[in-house]
């Protein structure tokens, strides 16, 4: 039992499966998830193996960074796990996702076949490169956003990059305020961040600007013809009015206080802000 809630930690299984959700997400905001669709089931069990994989080898990766951070809650840190169950777990999951996206159409495939390798080897020399760390996390967003798109036809409509939009910058926004909590780890390992390079008071300002980007796009297809099912709806607009206040107020408490303590708070409620958003438009789509 201990094991099995040290995988749970190692996976962040909690993000892994909001990530796979993130699929059935678009596939019903672009109008081409209508019942039960076996792909889509195909591409979330792709998605879900996927982000294990990442998350698995992150942290096998980032030991000596995590240990610098003092993470206690990753189980390599903790030892509760080790480098070789991670390892094996990690490949598992990776040989998982590259094996069922042979089912997919080859539009999806390759996105998978193509990107997974990436997003390991991100792990190895990219996260050390100056923004290119936060910047592929919000690529994960868009890249998740264009495989549930294209999972039923070859067309990557409109509101997906809509949507994709928005993935990319709260990702971005969401990785420099991590950053700032693990400013000293990272630059004790030569990890080149924001709040490294320029202090944790001008990330937390670059992530405040970037999270309030969201606030301002979040309701837009009331105002703006970005998709009928949303447009001139009084029901969305009072829904997603919830998660744009309090990612105001994430934004205001980030800005008045970058401690590590207040960062890692921070870092649950921005996550669960992100899925109320999900939910939010999901009610306004299907309502």
């Amino acid at each position: 039992m201990y094991n099995i809630r040290a995988l749970v930690k190692l996976f962040r299984l909690d993000r892994a499966l909001s990530a796979s959700f993130g699929v059935i997400f678009t596939g019903l905001f672009v109008g081409d998830l209508v019942g039960f669709q076996p792909e889509f089931l195909v591409a979330f069990l792709v998605v879900l193996f996927s982000a294990l994989a990442n998350f698995g080898f992150n942290d096998y990766c980032d030991l000596e960074v995590d240990r610098s951070n003092h993470r206690h809650d990753r189980p390599l840190v903790q030892g509760s796990l080790t480098k070789e169950t991670v390892l094996l777990m990690t490949a598992a999951s990776t040989l998982l996702a590259l094996v069922l996206a042979l089912l997919l159409n080859p539009h999806t495939r390759l996105l998978v076949i193509v990107g997974l390798p990436v997003s390991l080897f991100y792990h190895i020399r990219v996260k050390s490169v100056f923004l290119l760390k936060n910047a592929f996390i919000g690529l994960t967003n868009v890249g998740i956003v264009l495989l549930g798109s294209l999972i039923s036809d070859t067309v990557v409509e409109p509101v997906a990059i809509y949507i994709a939009a928005i993935g990319f910058f709260v990702g971005f926004s969401y990785e420099i305020m991590l950053d700032i909590a693990d400013v000293q780890g990272d630059s004790a390992h030569g990890i080149d961040t924001i709040p490294a390079r320029f202090g944790v008071k001008t990330a937390s300002w670059v992530s405040v600007v970037l999270g309030l980007g969201a606030v301002v796009v979040d309701p837009l297809p009331y105002f703006v013809m970005v998709d009928p099912r949303l447009h001139g709806d009084t029901l969305f607009l009072l829904l997603i009015l919830v998660p744009v206040i309090l990612r105001l107020s994430i934004s205001f408490s980030l800005y008045r206080d970058q401690s590590r303590e207040n960062v890692l708070r921070l870092k649950k409620r921005a996550f669960r802000n992100l899925q109320l958003g999900c939910l939010c438009f999901m009610v306004g789509i299907l309502y």
